[in-house]
């Protein structure tokens, strides 16, 4: 299926439509293709043809899915910005991540896999950077996500991005590994 089919337009329209716009929420890729008269096997079909292009990302394993900054520049909308409040917070001291962390984290994850696409480097350190980001995917999933292990990861992503080079990253991950 190519990019230019009515039917991915569709299918991310309606995605946007019941996630609100919010990169954070998800919707059952099956409901959104029944919403366009799809079955499940196609609509499975379709959602796996928009992971692999960028355009959604899978959250759960029973098709849970959400949209990417990729997938809003595609329906031609603006990617949400930071505010200067974003970046001025700190990940917290506590044993477990709060709410605000876990939104810190969302944030940062979002931003690093979006920029992933443009990284000039090695597969092995970029191998690297993604089982990072999954293991802070896989973190988040506990109702008491662990800060050391969360911290130690984001110091590790940052000597990943600092090693290529990429200033921006380094400096967007420095506050939070303290």
């Amino acid at each position: 299926m190519s990019l230019d089919d009515p039917s991915v337009r569709t299918f991310l329209e309606e995605l946007h439509r019941r996630t609100i716009g919010d990169m954070q929420a998800q919707a059952s890729m099956y409901e959104v293709g029944a919403a366009m008269g799809l079955g499940k096997s196609e609509a499975g079909t379709l959602a796996e043809e928009l992971m692999v292009a960028g355009l959604v990302e899978l959250r759960t394993l029973s098709g849970g899915i959400s949209i990417t900054l990729e997938g809003l520049s595609f329906l031609g909308i603006a990617a949400p910005t930071t505010t200067s409040a974003d970046t001025n917070q700190k990940f917290s001291d506590g044993p477990a991540a709060n709410k605000a962390d876990r939104e810190i984290l969302c944030r940062l994850i979002d931003t690093m896999k979006t920029s992933l696409s443009g990284l000039k480097t090695e597969y092995k350190q970029l191998e690297e950077i993604i089982i990072d980001l999954k293991t802070i995917e896989v973190q988040l999933l506990s109702p008491f996500p662990k800060v050391a292990i969360l911290r130690e990861l984001l110091r590790s992503l940052h000597s990943s991005f600092q090693a290529i080079g990429n200033k921006a990253l380094t400096a967007l991950l420095a506050p939070h590994i303290r």
